[in-house]
């Protein structure tokens, strides 16, 4: 019976522990910083005008980036498929990889272009502005890292193959 008493207040002391961390974890969780269009109006001051423009280049540049993203899917799959294969060339698995870099060399150019067009609607005092945030609003829409204690690309052993 005493072990019994001894085992319920393990029980509940664990259950307090485990709501403890999980409130702990709720109430200190990051905040969104908010997206690039927001960071842009602020820092830039955009006029009604300008926020309407960059929405619209913004709209562009993203469905350019779903579709990217839709075709590098497509890659990888093929490329990831080469594995199915007993035996396979290395000029297959060069075109593969080719085809991946041809996207991100589109992904790049586009993100580039669309910064252009942006600092292309500013004034000559935003373009001041633009010139000194154009980092942080770029590391801003830079993939995150991975949480999941993966070592990043380039870690340990040397570069990870490409992400799926």
């Amino acid at each position: 019976m005493n072990n019994t008493k001894f085992l319920k207040v393990i029980i509940i002391l664990l259950l307090f522990i485990n709501i403890s961390t999980i409130a702990f974890m709720w109430f200190n969780r990051p905040q969104p910083k908010g997206n690039i269009g927001d960071f842009f109006a602020k820092e830039l001051h955009f006029t009604d005008k300008q926020k309407e423009q960059f929405a619209v280049l913004r709209d562009e540049h993203r469905e350019q980036r779903q579709s990217l993203s839709k075709e590098n899917k497509e890659k990888h799959d093929a490329y990831f498929n080469l594995l199915k294969n007993a035996t396979v060339d290395s000029v297959a698995i060069k075109n593969a990889i080719s085809e991946l870099l041809k996207i991100r060399e589109k992904e790049e150019l586009g993100t580039f272009i669309h910064f252009q067009k942006v600092r292309a609607i500013c004034d000559e005092n935003q373009k001041k502005k633009f010139d000194e945030i154009i980092g942080e609003a770029a590391r801003m829409m830079a993939p995150k890292p991975p949480r999941d204690g993966q070592c990043p690309p380039g870690g340990e052993d040397g570069p990870s193959p490409p992400r799926p």
